[in-house]
């Protein structure tokens, strides 16, 4: 199996002497950094929806980019981001196997890296999947991106033999992937708290519960879809009576 889930905001690099690696769309990255340095600081502002002052600190993020990436510049994407998905991750205490377990079955999507597994450096940045940033590839980030994630993630399971991609991601960023495209079936995950008579996703609870099945992959090193169904973090457990064959439901009682 193979994981996706959305980026954080939050970014606050950890330093550290675990391996890295190098994004797979480095030069893909490079090409949208461009095209944001050539907007004015309005123009950021209006296109991301945000305050001066976090503009001007976006701004200086777009120009202190640097390429290739390296050690001295960057920092894994594991060790990067921060906030309600990661708070549950502990990179710094995982084994090396631990760690390249997670580089194996973990996808990081993104609007400006595209996706980014745990190893992968990088380097802090703000911009959303759903941003419309006009490139020549479209009016917005699902046009330039296109089939590429679709098929990077393909290929990944081909090479190993992945039968199933795990859906983590916010509705934003898993619509960058195309399910009629895509080779392995299409899981989603959900979490959901029992609210009167039904059940019912609370997003700050759900957001920390994709950490947790994360982590609980991570640490446990589990490599097929059907593990994770041991899962009880924070008092879920797995609702055979709600899932379906495309989704499954962990519920915990409010």
């Amino acid at each position: 199996m193979l994981l996706i889930v959305a980026p954080s905001k939050t970014q606050k690099p950890i330093q550290n002497d675990a391996p890295f690696t190098e994004p797979l769309f480095s030069r893909e990255c490079a090409h949208l950094n461009r095209y944001l340095g050539k907007l004015s600081l309005e123009d950021l502002c209006r296109l991301m929806k945000m305050s001066e002052k976090l503009g001007q600190l976006t701004a200086g993020r777009i120009k202190s980019f640097q390429f290739p990436f390296t050690r001295e510049n960057s920092t894994q994407a594991l060790f990067t981001f921060q906030g309600d998905s990661y708070d549950a991750l502990r990179p710094a205490e995982y084994s090396t196997e631990q760690l390249q377990h997670g580089q194996d079955h973990l996808c990081i999507l993104s609007g400006l890296y595209g996706i980014l597994r745990p190893l992968d450096l990088m380097q802090p940045y703000r911009l959303e999947m759903a941003t419309k940033l006009e490139t020549d590839s479209g009016k917005n980030l699902y046009d330039f991106w296109g089939n590429s994630l679709t098929n990077a993630i393909n290929d990944i399971c081909g090479k190993k033999g992945y039968d199933t991609l795990i859906n983590l991601a916010s509705a934003e960023y898993s619509k960058s992937i195309r399910p009629k495209e895509l080779h392995p079936a299409f899981l989603t995950i959900t979490f959901k708290e029992k609210k009167g008579d039904g059940y019912k996703t609370i997003p700050i609870h759900s957001k920390r519960a994709r950490g947790m099945i994360i982590d609980y992959m991570i640490t446990e090193c589990f490599s097929e879809a059907s593990q994770l169904k041991t899962f009880t973090g924070a008092g879920y457990r797995f609702n055979e009576e709600l899932t379906t064959d495309t989704e499954w439901i962990f519920t915990r009682e409010s």
